[in-house]
């Protein structure tokens, strides 16, 4: 999902660059820092990781960060699975906050705060249907959210509203996507309405 890891590519005086957190989704975005620097070199970016026993000018060791980037991401995905099973939508706000808890836990997993999380869906639940429309008119009914049990990729499950009233099944990344149409205009695949 839409939660990376990167090197910052400027650096501070001990020729170190700091280890950044992007979130994004639906245009929402949330960056900051994890806190901890590291030489350029150390920094594994096929696995978004510091390599094993790489030191920065504090001797920060590596496990600790690491151990820090894998609670960071549980925490992430907790939350992004617990909003699909009350068909809400991840925020900004909601990320900023797990990724602050883990931080301030010094990067062990805040059991105590998930019931503080689950909170804060509490505004944004869908307790109503969601609709959507393809661009040949036809509507379907939101059913959910889920994961691909093969693949661990993120799907929308949704029903035809015409013809048999099929069930489908589509790649999230697909299903909130747009594309250019004939005339080159930037077209989403789907479109929420209200019906």
């Amino acid at each position: 999902m839409p939660l990376k890891f990167y090197l910052d590519k400027r650096k501070n005086k001990y020729g170190e660059s700091p280890i950044r957190i992007v979130w994004s989704f639906n245009g929402d975005r949330y960056q900051t820092t994890m806190g901890f620097s590291i030489p350029p070199k150390s920094w594994n970016e096929k696995e978004c990781v510091v390599t094993p026993a790489a030191y920065n000018h504090k001797k920060t060791p590596t496990y600790l960060i690491n151990d820090i980037i894998k609670q960071i991401r549980k925490a992430v995905n907790y939350v992004e699975n617990y909003a699909r099973s009350q068909n809400a939508t991840l925020t900004k706000p909601i990320v900023k906050k797990v990724v602050s808890d883990v931080l301030s836990a010094g990067g062990k997993y805040p059991s105590d705060k998930v019931s503080a999380w689950h909170t804060m869906f509490s505004d944004i639940c869908l307790n109503e249907d969601r609709y959507f429309e393809d661009q040949e008119a036809h509507q379907y009914k939101l059913i959910g959210f889920g994961k691909n049990s093969e693949t661990k990729e993120d799907v929308v499950v949704y029903q035809a509203l015409h013809g048999s009233r099929q069930i489908w099944v589509c790649p999230y990344k697909i299903f909130f996507s747009s594309y250019l149409d004939k005339d080159g205009l930037l077209v989403e695949k789907f479109i929420e309405i209200s019906i």
